[in-house]
Parts: C-alpha cells; structure tokens; sequence
C-alpha cells in the first residue's frame, strides 16, 4: 500500500509505502510524519494507490501517524487541489496556506486569549426593518446559490448576516469573512451576544498555539461561526451551509505575494464544491460582482435606505486650489466643522490613505532625493523614530542632518501622512481628543480593539488614520467624515483608480450620520473636477458602474474580460534585460500560433515599480474572455521561458492591482 503525501512546500504530493501496521489507521486527511532528504516532515495523506506512478524510484516508508483523526477532512482537501490549479501554483503551496503552520512544526495547543473588546451578555436584537425582512427571506429561500447584498451604507447588512446565521439548519456552521481586523471588533460583540463561545476568530496574530487550539475546535464541529480574514476561508467546517463576505470589494482579501489567491473567489469556489450559499455584502459591490448579478449569475439583493430611514451623510466636494487653508492639507472649512462638532459633543472621522509623516524628502540644494536602495521608490519619513521607511521591503535608515550627496543642510520633508496632519491637528486646535488608527499604530496585538473602545466610550473627538477607519465602523456620534488628500487614491496609476476611489470615498462618507444627528462629509481634492466625484456626492453607484463599464468594455479589462500577469524578477539588471530580451522574441512566436486568438500577450515591460526587495521586474500581462484558455496560454508563455537563468517567476491570475 503507498500514500501520497503533502508538504506544505513548492512541490506536489510525494509517494512513500505505509507500514503494514498503519494500513487500518491511515486516512486521507491523516498527518504522518514522513523522511524527507536527509531529514523528515511532517505531511498529510492526500490519496493511496496500489502501486507507485515511477517503479523506477527508490521509495521510503511513513515514519508514524500523529493524529488519531484526519487532520483535514475531505471537502478542504479538495478546495486545496482546486487552489492550486486555479492560481498556476501547487498544491503544497495552497496546504501552506490553507493550514496553520504551527501543525507541520511540532508545536501544541495554547490556551486562547481575549480576543475580543471583553464579555457581553444576550444583546438586544433590533427589529428588522421590512426591506431587511425581504432580503432575509429571499437568502433563506435556498440552501446553495451566491446572492450579491447591495446596501447603503448604514443600512444594517450587518443584522442580514446574523440572521441568516441564527436560521441555518442545526449542525450547519457559517464562515465570516472581514477583509481587516480592524473592521471585527462590533461584527464579533454582535456574534457572540448570539452564539456565544462558539464563535472563534481566526487571524494571523494569535499565536501558533492559539491557532491549533481555534481549528481544533472548528474541525471538531465545537464552533458554530468563524470569523476571520483571508485564511478563515479554509475553515475545516465539514457541515457549513453559509459563507458571508463582508465588503467583498476589498483588495485586502487578494493574498499580494506567493500564493496569490483571492479569498473572495475560493469562498466562491467552496461554496459551489459544497453546495452552500454564500452572501456578497458591500456598499459599493466590486464591478465584478455587480456585472455577475446583472448577468444573472448572482441573485441581487438591494436595501436601498439606511435603518429608520436615517438619512444619508451630505457630501460636499472641497476644491484645494481655491479653498481657504490652514495648511496644505486642511482647509478652514473642515477645522471650523471639528470646532464645531466638538463644543456640540459629536465627534469625527478623517481619513488620509497615506502613513508616516512624510512621502517625500529632499535636498533643496541639489535636488537629491532619499530612495530606498532596495526597491524603486522614495523612502517614506516617520517623525516619531525618527526614520526614512520603505514600505515595501520594510528596510529603514536615519537622515543625517546634512546631505549625503551635495552636504547641503537644506533637508525638507515633503508632502502629508497621518502623523504630519495628527501633528497639526492638535497644533489647530489644541483640545480636540485625537487618536491615530493606520498600521504604526496598531501593530500590537488588540491595540484596535482599545482604539475602537475609545471610540465607543467617546474619549476620542476624532479618529484620524489610514483607509481602516473607513470600513465596517458603526459609530453613532460620528456627524463628521472627511477625506484628505483625496488624489492619493483617484491617481493611482491603476485601472482599477477609479473603482477603489469611488468606493473608498463612499465608504468614509458613510461613517457620517448614522445616529439620531444628520452627518455630513468633506471630500478635499487638487482635482475637484475628476468624474468619479459626480457619483459620490449623488451615492450613485449604478450611474458610476455604467460609465465605468463602457471604458472596461473598449479595453477588455475585468469584468469585461480576464486577466494574468506573469512577473519576471532578476538580481541584476543587465542579466534581467537580456533574458527578458530573448523572452520577448519567444512570445512573439507564440502570438502567432493558431491559438493565439485566445489571449493577447502585452509586453514584457518594465513593472509600474521596477525594482522591489532587490530584485528588477518585469511583468507580462494577458487578456482574454476564457480563465481556462487564459492559463492554457499562460503555460505556453512559461514554456518559453525554461532555460532562463537567474530568473524568478510570479505568477498572479485575476490580479486586483498591476503595479
């Protein structure tokens, strides 16, 4: 007897003998432990066969079996190969990220620590409201299907979830999926209040012993509800029967390097390999999920009015060029709304989607600019360590006071992030309480859960930070939202700009108002003019979508057509040209060929950021109307690229961004 066993590495599965005295124990599922070169690992049993595929190889026997049950039951094990396939990658590497790596290094269960803002008894439910009720009973019509939840923001998709939870079957379990931790803290409160400790929240900060401890309790059917961000997708639920996909808009839910899955679409993958129904919920649905719904591949479901028919946030647009200012970045108009909004005891949301101090240092002697030596890009100043930041590698160094180029003292600090405007903020206007939510902020672990219970108890006037204090937050004595520097966002050299803009946007704005106050947001823009900002002020998400869509149309870009994007990295430049040179002729010919109707191959050309973590990149890009047809031709690109040396490939299916 020999099994195929699963690494959690860059390969497929290897084929070892079962010892005689394992054969009644093993399963598929099993963790074994398993000699592997001149050491051993720890696998999973993916299959057996009566006989080796190569009789040629010499084969070695499964050390021990480490688990009386199957560790991975059957329906993830088929989600794993299908990720694997899907996104070009291996079904090693979609193990290593479908399950937690504390089970392949030997670690044991920890006991599990408050994740969440403290305990809470039975809430009270609110009543729902009749457009609540009638989607509600559309989504409970049916065990399986994708339904598309478009709802205002402040509308109560929220209370939708929960209840579609509450009227599962008994035995059925649910998977939640949020695209930022920031974003549980009030969705987790709402869980627990109904189904208490058999809610887990699974993310990549608790400890390795928490996570075995959490998928543990999920692969034993002891939880009801996950919760979590992209890896709660794989959840080891054998009898779930709903996937909810909170803000399914987010690129935070595309994996940026590695495996690059989209926790969006394996959910939706999941649900059809299991026959479950899964709910899309957003504000501002991505354009592939409103194109899906239109085409009548997902059933769409529309609350139109916010809860009690509270009314929606008045959006005003701040043209900058024209504006009276305080500083580059704040306008007198918002800083006599947050005066005001503080002497009438309501409080205030600004976000800036820009960390750090500032994005741009310069000597104004000789024009030198500090990069960072890694990655092709300026180095970011963060006035709190005092350091010059890369964002991408995550390398740091400390300016000196003079120019390293000319020895020129005239160092200035371009530009705005969150720490600058915090900083002057509270120079404007010294009694406003600020707090400050971007990624500096809260790299302890439950340092969100303090700010948004400082939020909640109102010790905060105003909830300053990055593109997180935009989604999810229910804050009742929020009256004012505002946007700064609005251009970050809209000039992103992105086809996507326009979309993430207009969602973005509509996101902060509706923060604002949704107490028993009106609320009102500001929208401070260089570029007051863009189109996007028609649609915004009106919430008209439709009318956006459709302008949209005729330019997606005329360039085939999704949802119109498919994309793929190969990434070719090199240490060293010159090698990188030359290859890339050879590449470059190769594909031509492959253009050529009778199945080149299928896709049209763009480039290689050098990526939007050419130089990251020390390698050069190049990328090619694919477009077509078929996935399947896409990585058919995928794969011949490949092929013509084998004897490349120095070469490292990513390989990035329905890429979300393409810089």
């Amino acid at each position: 007897m020999f099994a195929n066993i699963l690494f959690p590495i860059n390969a497929e599965a290897f084929t070892y003998i079962v010892p005689g005295e394992l054969e009644s124990k093993i399963r598929r599922g099993s963790r074994v432990a398993a000699p592997f070169k001149k050491s051993h690992k720890t696998g999973v049993v993916t299959g057996f066969t009566a006989e080796p595929a190569d009789k040629s190889k010499t084969l070695r026997s499964i050390q021990s079996l480490l688990d009386d049950e199957p560790l991975i039951p059957e329906n993830i094990l088929r989600l794993i190969r299908w990720v694997g396939q899907y996104y070009m990658s291996t079904t090693g590497l979609a193990l290593k990220n479908a399950v937690p790596a504390a089970f392949f290094s030997g670690k044991t269960p920890g006991k599990p620590r408050i994740t969440y803002s403290g305990d809470i008894g039975k809430q009270e439910a609110p009543e729902l409201t009749p457009a609540q009720r009638r989607v509600l009973k559309e989504i409970n019509r049916t065990d399986k299907g994708v339904f598309l939840l478009h709802g205002v923001t402040g509308s109560g998709k929220t209370e939708v979830y929960v209840n579609a939870i509450e009227s599962l079957p008994p035995g059925r379990q649910a998977i939640v999926l949020v695209p930022e931790i920031a974003v549980t803290v009030q969705i987790i409160d709402r869980l627990r209040s109904c189904f208490g400790d058999r809610v887990v929240f699974f993310h990549s900060g608790l400890s390795a012993g928490e996570r075995i401890r959490y998928w543990q309790k999920m692969r034993s059917g002891e939880a009801k509800v996950v919760i979590g961000v992209r890896s709660a997708v794989f959840a080891p639920f054998e009898n779930a029967g709903l996937i909810i996909i909170d803000e399914e808009q987010e690129a935070s839910y595309k994996q940026s390097d590695g495996l690059r899955y989209n926790a969006r679409d394996v959910a939706l993958a999941r649900a059809k390999l299991e026959g479950m129904k899964i709910i899309l919920g957003s504000a501002t649905p991505s354009m592939e999920a409103f194109h899906a719904a239109r085409k009548g591949k997902f059933r769409y479901l529309e609350i139109k009015n916010r809860v009690d028919h509270k009314s929606m946030p008045r959006i005003e647009i701040i043209d900058m060029t024209t504006e009276d200012k305080q500083t580059f970045s704040l306008s007198n108009k918002l800083i006599t709304s947050l005066r005001e909004n503080i002497s009438a005891g309501y409080q205030s949301l600004i976000m800036l989607n820009r960390r750090g101090y500032s994005p741009f240092c310069i000597c104004a002697d000789c024009g030198h600019t500090y990069k960072c030596p890694a990655c092709s890009i300026t180095l970011i100043y963060h006035k709190d360590t005092r350091t010059l930041n890369c964002h991408y590698c995550g390398s740091y160094l400390k300016p000196g006071d003079l120019c390293p180029n000319c020895g020129g003292a005239k160092v200035k600090y371009l530009g705005t992030g969150t720490q600058r405007v915090e900083e002057e903020l509270k120079a404007l206007i010294p009694e406003l309480a600020v707090r400050r939510m971007d990624r500096d902020t809260t790299r302890r672990k439950f340092s969100h859960y303090s700010i948004i219970k400082e939020m909640e108890d109102k010790k905060i006037d105003l909830l300053l930070g990055t593109q997180m204090v935009a989604k999810g937050h229910d804050f009742p004595d929020v009256t004012l939202s505002a946007i700064i520097s609005a251009d970050v966002t809209l000039n992103m050299p992105d086809f996507r700009s326009a979309e993430r803009a207009f969602q973005l946007f509509t996101q902060l704005a509706g923060r604002s108002g949704r107490g028993d106050a009106p609320g009102k947001a500001y929208i401070q823009t260089y570029e007051a003019g863009h189109y996007v900002f028609d649609y915004v002020r009106n919430n008209d998400y439709k009318g956006f979508y459709e302008r949209e869509m005729a330019q997606r149309k005329e360039l085939s870009y999704p949802p119109s057509g498919k994309l793929l994007r190969i990434i070719l990295s090199f240490r060293d430049r010159d090698a990188g040209e030359k290859a890339v040179a050879a590449v470059s002729e190769r594909i031509k010919k492959i253009q050529h060929t009778p199945a080149g109707k299928d896709a049209e191959i763009l480039g290689p050309a050098p990526a939007p950021i050419e130089k990251i973590r020390n390698f050069w990149r190049w990328h090619i890009i694919l477009k077509g109307r078929n996935s399947r047809k896409l990585r058919e031709r995928a794969l011949a690109v490949l092929q013509s690229m084998k004897g490349s040396r120095g070469m490292k490939i990513d390989i990035d299916v329905d890429p979300v961004n393409l810089m």
